[in-house]
């Protein structure tokens, strides 16, 4: 176990600023609008941004290094983790999975806010300051091992509550169908994606699930083609992701802003995970985790632990309630009032109060 802190130099950002004074942008005669991507203004306007952040990426990091966190090397995995304990001896211990193309810093905001709690927040493999296996890549159902492994034999939990939502979602659910006697409970802020709906024909259909459907198989055709270009090519996209600082803002900014509630960010928000991706060099490593999820995942058990749902507005294709009720031991469904995908980074307050209050349900239990 070693002790860990953050330390993006003056010179880090040097030969980012260098970098992005370099960049060659394409002469694209683009109407206003995100139709066909990443606008060529807001880029530019990010960029300029991005190349004089030193001073304020420091604020942040002096802010995440008051934080206890670890590197550990698990089945030849560096995992990176913080461990933030409670002055509670008792206090029930919480996993927090984020998901891609975040980081750690989905919750981040939400680390003073539950202080009555042990905070486990890990990197999956391949994101952030933590490692691949020798293979080059892993799926859900290796992190969950690590993670699983992690949570008991390392830090020595007997029981854990778990919260994520998008890859981290798949991880958990892993781990919960595996190990149903050490999750107590799961609040998870999205299921995925409900392919047997978009496989049923029409007809048999409610109206609420027809129109899901529609809006699953539109979506796909419009915005889903990352999932097939990662989850094939990786190597290929990865070598733009790591060299070229505009090539990757254009690509990550892009799914930030299409799936959530894009005002809710603040520029900084934006600028903090472009430069953990840039400067810890995981942008190609972490979407191998595509290639294993396309091509490796095995097949997923039943999921019988108790489970929240925290929706958000502005997130990617919400499932029908009813199907989530044929699919889960639902105990709690919270609409949020605001936010999307990125969930706790965008909406923390009432993030950590929908997680207080499923916490609260499953000890009442």
């Amino acid at each position: 176990m070693r002790n860990f802190k953050i330390d993006f130099t003056h010179s880090d950002f040097t030969l980012l600023k260098q970098r992005i004074n370099e960049t060659r942008f394409p002469n694209f005669q683009q109407a206003e609008g995100w139709e066909m991507g990443t606008p060529v203004n807001v880029l530019k306007k990010v960029l300029k941004a991005w190349a004089d952040s030193y001073e304020m990426w420091k604020v942040q990091e002096s802010y995440l290094n008051r934080f206890p966190q670890f590197i550990y090397n698990i089945d030849g995995v560096d995992i990176h983790f913080f461990h933030i304990k409670s002055s509670n001896p008792e206090a029930t211990p919480i996993l927090m999975a984020h998901g891609w193309p975040d980081s750690f810093l989905r919750y981040s905001k939400t680390f003073p806010l539950l202080n009555e709690y042990d905070l486990i927040v890990p990197s999956i493999p391949g994101f952030g300051f933590g490692s691949l296996p020798e293979k080059g890549f892993v799926n859900n159902a290796d992190s969950a091992e690590i993670w699983h492994k992690l949570m008991t034999e390392v830090l020595g939990y007997k029981s854990y509550v778990a919260t994520g939502g998008d890859m981290g979602r798949g991880i958990l659910s892993y781990i919960a169908a595996k190990y149903p006697d050490e999750i107590e409970g799961l609040l998870l802020t999205d299921v995925g994606f409900a392919g047997d709906i978009v496989a049923t024909p029409d007809e048999k259909l409610s109206p609420e699930w027809l129109h899901y459907k529609k809006d699953a198989t539109e979506w796909m055709k419009k915005q889903g083609a990352y999932i097939s270009i990662q989850g094939t090519k990786p190597y290929s996209l990865g070598y733009g992701l790591c060299d070229s600082p505009a090539g990757m803002a254009g690509w990550l900014i892009e799914k930030f802003h299409d799936w959530s509630d894009w005002e809710r960010f603040s520029l900084d928000d934006i600028l903090h995970n472009l430069t953990l991706y840039r400067m810890t060099g995981c942008a190609p490593s972490s979407i191998t985790a595509y290639y294993g999820n396309c091509n490796t995942l095995p097949p997923l058990g039943e999921i019988r632990v108790p489970v929240g749902i925290v929706r958000f507005p502005h997130d990617i294709l919400p499932v029908p309630k009813d199907w989530i009720e044929q699919h889960y031991n639902l105990i709690q469904f919270t609409e949020m009032p605001y936010g999307g995908h990125f969930t706790a980074m965008e909406a923390p307050v009432p993030f950590a109060n929908a997680l207080e209050s499923f916490i609260k349900l499953l000890k009442s239990k």
